[in-house]
């Protein structure tokens, strides 16, 4: 073969080749994407609400010999789910570090635990309307009554408070109490570590919320007590939805204003938090 015709071949070769691989990219790109299924869609197909739940005292707890759920936000997601017409699938038990991964990779359609917005969770996720209001109060040792009904002591560099580090009561100490020593837990330090230090004598103060507080001294009486006075701050207790969807947040609120306008969500924590359940309703 000449030289002028193996040119040409070539040629021919290296625009065919070009043409082709220029119209498979044009075709691609004006194919029509294939939208993904939301949680909601999901949710209605397949009948179910898939959850993902933290281990928190009172809010949600597992027995170790039964396996069975029970817990203010057990009850509160199966009436949930019996309002809709949905059943509940607890699907995956989820920590403070990975809750968010989960929901955004879609193994389960909501987190089913109380967490409290922040600007750095809104930009992993989306709340609904708050469940409830979560108090929460100073606690000391049994014997110390330096700040009954003055919380003003507190804020003092002789007075040691001890929260878990990334827990809202840090950015609350921090806020409120500045002058005071911070004796900072681990992120993964278990619920109850910050009372038991104060019982220990480690820190003066520890703030924690009834449902925590309550669970830790039935099971520790005459160590610590409530410092009398009123909750030093009040924090939104919400679910948690993938951003961007708004039917499944919708449907969850207006179930969630169903239950609270009814007195049922008030009767579901008095259930567990007898008269200390009211405090978290109250203005």
């Amino acid at each position: 073969m000449k030289f002028s015709q193996l040119a040409l071949v070539i040629f021919l070769s290296v625009a065919t080749t070009f043409v082709t691989t220029r119209m498979v990219v044009e075709q691609q790109a004006s194919a029509p994407t294939v939208a993904q299924e939301t949680a909601y869609a999901r949710v209605m197909r397949t009948g179910t609400l898939r959850c993902g739940w933290l281990s928190y005292p009172n809010f949600f707890m597992r027995d170790p010999n039964t396996g069975a759920f029970s817990g203010i936000y057990y009850d509160l997601l199966e009436e949930m789910g019996h309002q809709l017409s949905l059943k509940i699938e607890w699907t995956e038990e989820v920590s403070t570090t990975n809750a968010f991964m989960g929901l955004k990779a879609g193994r389960y359609d909501v987190i089913c635990s109380p967490f409290t917005p922040t600007p750095g969770r809104a930009r992993e996720v989306e709340f609904t309307i708050p469940t409830a209001f979560r108090p929460y109060y100073a606690y000391a040792r049994i014997d110390d009554q330096r700040f009954d009904s003055d919380y003003n002591k507190i804020n003092d560099s002789a007075v040691k408070m001890v929260a878990v580090e990334g827990e809202f009561a840090q950015t609350v100490v921090k806020e409120k109490f500045p002058q005071a020593q911070l004796l900072l837990l681990p992120t993964l330090t278990d619920y109850g570590q910050d009372e038991l230090n104060v019982a220990m004598g480690k820190a003066d103060i520890a703030l924690a919320e009834p449902a925590t507080a309550e669970g830790f001294m039935s099971m520790n009486p005459g160590e610590i007590r409530q410092v009398p006075g009123a909750s030093i701050h009040k924090v939104p207790a919400s679910l948690l939805v993938p951003v961007g969807d708004e039917a499944l947040k919708s449907l969850l609120n207006t179930t969630i204003e169903t239950l609270q306008s009814a007195g049922v969500m008030q009767r579901i924590y008095e259930k567990y938090l007898g008269e200390h359940g009211h405090r978290y309703f109250l203005p």
